[in-house]
Parts: structure tokens; C-alpha cells; sequence
């Protein structure tokens, strides 16, 4: 088993606002581990390979035996920490608190993940989140969302994930699968595009980071005037191309311009069925594919089409008030919001006071 490739002490653990919380986030290829103050402040920071390919048991085993070392590292002992929160790439059913089939990690279906973490590394309170979810409360506790009592965090990547917060509570729903945004279906046309999970129409495969790629692809291959010709090559990878896009539309290239533009519109519709479903106070727009993000032109540029889109769409109003923003977080959302569920339901069972 791999040990820690990374590690970070932001500040003494004596300084820290007691009582201190775990946040476990599981990504594509590493675990973070972050030891978190009652005000949202990362202590420490590790990462270690997550090992999920070896099976969920030994990957589990592996986590409580990486924060074990964390702890060590940070000067403090498993007794100090009142809850863990720990953030994955998949569902949990809320009837047996097993894991859903995950895409990525089929043998993990069916894994009691709550109850073999607590079994492991000894804590009592244990909560589990998917990756959405858990940035999307971060940012609702200590980043761009702060001081609202309804969010929604959309996180661009190869998918499009999502994570919905009502009255300071996420949404997970009966069955787990609280806030599948990407699976809206914004174009019902016989011809409309087809979705990862094998369905067409659904706003993944219009505004992914996949998406963009193919469409990119479509568009250089029937010769339209663009200097991404000459900058994608037959080695790129998807994401590599949407990056692309992003460079040359910085650039003034206008089919890249139109690109993004044309996956603003898209969003600006799923957006607008959010508002008038949840009707939030903010919607953020996260993940690795930011076209720049706050404060760049592009990115300034994106959010401007996706308003024009919802104040076009939505019940007159409606979007008036909106805060529409970038995420501020980042990589460690996941990490820092699986903390703060944890905080949350250790609060709800009177094991932290106030």
C-alpha cells in the first residue's frame, strides 16, 4: 500500500477551534485527508493513493491506517476528533447504507461503507457523502455560498455532478441519488445527443468536458475556419481538448467562442428547471472545467450567456436576486464539506455543543 505522497500543517492543532472533524475525500486517483477546525479551517492536509482498485475493504483499511498516520503527523490522537466524514464518487442507499453500483468501482456495490470505516478506524459517528454533495456544503459553510440557506453547486468535469443544499441540509433523496442534474434532459429531439449512461438529451451530453471535446472534434472535422485545427492533435485526450477550446477562445478564436457560448445555453436551460424547482438563493459552477473562471474574460463571458439564458427562461423574476458565481474552493471542497455533514450530524445527535 502506497503512503502519503503528500502533507501540509497549516497550523498548530493547539490553535484550532475544538472540537476538531475528519473530511475524507475519495477522487479519481488519491484519498485527501483533511483534519478540520469547528470553523472550517484545514489544520492539515495529506493525500495517499485511495487503493480502490484492490476492492473496498483493503481501500477502507487503507484509509483508516492514512489517517492514523495524519493524525500522528498533526500532533493530535483519534480521541480529539468527534466525527470523519468521508466523500466518494457514488450513492449510498440511505435503507441499508450500502454503496450503489459505481460506475468506476463495480465491486464496491453493495459495500457497508459507514459501518466498516467506523469498524476501522474506531470512531463512533461516521458519514458518507458523493463528491457533489460534500463540495457543494463546503461552499455553503465556508466558501462562495456562505451565508445563504439554498444552494446548488454544479460541478463541470467529465460529467456534470451536483450538490443541492436546502435550509443548511443536503439532498440526497430516497434513494441516494439527490441532485443528478446531469441527467436533465434538455433536448427530447429524435436526433439529440447520447448521455454516458446510455440516454439521449441529458444535459451531460451537452456540457461535460466530454461534450465539449466531441463536439469540438465534429466542428474542426467538417472544416470550419478555427485555429484549434492546428492545436489538437490525435494524442489529446477529451479533457485536453476542452482545455484547448478555453486557450483559443481566449485567444479570439471564434469557434471556440462559440463553443463555449453554445455550453452556456445549454446549462442556462438546466439551470432554469433547478430555479424553478428549488428556487436557490445561488448556483455555483465548479469543477475542472471553469473556462477560466472569476474574473477571466471567458469565464465572466460564460456566466453573462448562462444569466441572458435564465433571465429569458425562468418565471419573470425569478432569477433576479440569483447569485450566480464560480465555486471558491476547488480541489479541497470535497474534502472540507465531508467534514462539515460530519460536524453536522454529530450536532444533530448532541455530541457537539452549540
Amino acid at each position: 500500500m502506497g503512503t502519503m505522497v503528500e502533507e501540509k500543517i497549516y497550523f498548530p492543532v493547539s490553535d484550532a477551534a475544538k472540537p476538531l472533524f475528519v473530511g475524507m475525500n475519495f477522487g479519481g486517483t488519491y484519498l485527501k485527508i483533511g483534519i478540520i477546525d469547528s470553523e472550517g479551517r484545514t489544520v492539515s492536509f495529506f493525500v495517499t493513493p485511495h487503493h480502490g482498485e484492490l476492492g473496498p475493504d483493503a481501500a477502507t483499511k487503507h484509509a483508516a491506517q492514512a489517517l492514523k498516520e495524519a493524525l500522528e503527523k498533526t500532533g493530535t490522537t483519534l480521541s480529539s476528533i468527534v466525527a470523519a466524514g468521508y466523500s466518494f464518487p457514488g450513492a449510498l442507499d440511505p435503507k441499508t447504507e450500502q454503496i450503489h453500483r459505481p460506475p468506476n468501482f463495480p465491486d464496491w456495490a453493495g459495500y457497508p461503507i459507514v459501518a466498516k470505516l467506523s469498524e476501522y478506524t474506531g470512531l463512533k459517528t461516521v458519514t458518507f457523502s458523493n463528491n457533489a454533495n460534500a463540495a457543494a456544503y463546503a461552499e455553503y459553510w465556508v466558501g462562495a455560498s456562505k451565508g445563504t440557506q439554498s444552494s446548488c453547486l454544479l460541478l463541470l468535469d467529465t460529467g456534470i455532478g451536483c450538490g443541492i443544499i436546502v435550509e443548511g441540509r443536503e439532498i440526497r433523496g430516497a434513494n441516494g441519488f439527490g441532485g443528478e442534474f446531469g441527467h436533465m434532459v434538455v433536448d427530447p429531439s429524435p436526433g439529440a445527443r447520447w448521455c454516458g449512461c446510455l440516454r439521449q438529451g441529458h444535459l451531460e451530453a451537452y456540457c461535460s468536458s466530454l461534450a465539449v471535446a466531441r463536439r469540438t472534434k465534429e466542428l474542426v472535422e467538417v472544416g470550419h475556419p478555427t485555429s484549434l485545427k492546428d492545436k489538437i492533435t490525435p494524442q489529446d485526450e477529451l479533457f485536453d481538448i476542452a482545455r484547448k477550446v478555453y486557450e483559443e477562445a481566449d485567444n479570439g478564436d471564434n469557434l471556440a467562442t462559440h463553443i463555449i457560448l453554445d455550453t452556456a445555453r445549454f446549462l442556462g436551460l438546466g439551470i432554469v428547471t433547478l430555479l424553478h424547482t428549488i428556487d436557490p438563493e445561488c448556483v455555483l459552477i465548479g469543477g475542472e472545467m471553469m473556462f477560466g473562471g472569476k474574473g477571466s474574460k471567458i469565464g465572466d463571458m460564460f456566466l453573462a450567456q448562462i444569466r441572458e439564458v435564465i433571465e429569458h427562461r425562468a418565471i419573470r423574476g425569478l432569477g433576479q436576486h440569483l447569485k450566480l458565481d464560480f465555486a471558491a474552493l476547488g480541489p479541497f471542497a470535497s474534502m472540507i464539506g465531508a467534514a462539515g455533514l460530519a460536524r453536522e450530524e454529530a450536532a444533530m445527535f448532541s455530541v457537539v455543543e452549540g
